[in-house]
């Protein structure tokens, strides 16, 4: 097909059509993340050297060519859990069922509710599509049915377990006691404690649906691609895990307004707890 710019063919335009699915699927990846004003920033940089080439300033063109090259080294080590994420993403498995009953839910929900209503600590991650074996491996290996007695007493202060995280697949507690990553302390979330912390990091690096109780102020909250939703009732916690886990929806909390109390702020106590397990 004649064109201004030549004959087109059905090849060219599956050529076409790709890169933009490509080009698309990159902007998903970034979405949502500190990744996007450094993909911006690229992009001026990249704007700049071509003016250069296209006016013939060799100068500037040479310092910004040196200097995307040792960018391209920096970004990959500044930007390397993003670029972890991100190829995990791409290769996680579209089919996985690890879907938790509606009983299971139930009983999470309770338990969450019971643990609140006694400010006591807690943080539970659902498995969704992204195995989350690796942290299961750094606490106890269990294989226990979802229920709130077991849940409580695995919470209960004082508790061996307490201080950390449990990992839920489908309807059973697979382990207790794990570590989580924690998030960076110099982004949106910098204040807050080292268990909301942990939530967000974990929920950063895979898809798990991450709950936490707060014992400061006894509210339940869950994290989700690297965000944290607000506090929730207990009719607001059912359905967000039957929309989340039962139905796999793919819901993101809200980002946190710059005017938003922060409720977890100023928590000394949780100074003292070493990186990756949680009061």
């Amino acid at each position: 097909m004649p064109t201004p710019f030549g004959q087109v063919n059905v090849r060219d335009v599956l050529d076409i059509l790709l890169v933009t699915f490509l080009v698309y699927q990159g902007y998903l990846l970034v979405a949502g993340t500190r990744a996007v004003n450094v993909v911006r920033g690229i992009l001026v940089f990249a704007g700049v050297w071509v003016a250069a080439q296209v006016l013939n300033l060799p100068t500037l063109s040479y310092l910004l060519g040196r200097a995307g090259t040792v960018g391209i080294f920096a970004l990959v080590v500044l930007f390397q859990p993003e670029l972890r994420a991100a190829l995990e993403r791409v290769g996680r498995p579209r089919a996985r069922d690890v879907g938790a009953s509606g009983a299971a839910l139930q009983d999470l929900a309770r338990a969450m509710e019971r643990l609140a209503e006694r400010k006591t600590g807690a943080l539970i991650a659902i498995e969704r599509r992204t195995p989350l074996g690796e942290y299961a491996g750094t606490g106890v290996s269990l294989d226990a049915l979802v229920s709130v007695p077991f849940l409580e007493a695995l919470f209960a202060r004082n508790a061996p377990l307490h201080d950390g995280g449990v990992i839920i697949q489908g309807s059973r507690v697979i382990a207790a006691g794990c570590l989580f990553p924690l998030q960076s302390s110099d982004g949106t979330y910098r204040r807050y404690g080292t268990r909301h912390r942990a939530a967000i990091g974990l929920s950063e690096l895979t898809d798990a649906v991450v709950l936490v109780v707060s014992e400061e102020r006894g509210s339940m909250r869950i994290a989700l691609g690297g965000r944290l939703g607000p506090d929730l009732n207990g009719t607001e916690l059912r359905e967000q895990l039957r929309a989340l886990v039962y139905d796999r929806a793919a819901f993101l909390p809200p980002e946190p307004g710059p005017s938003e109390p922060d409720p977890e702020a100023g928590r000394d106590a949780e100074a003292d707890v070493p990186a990756g397990r949680v009061r």
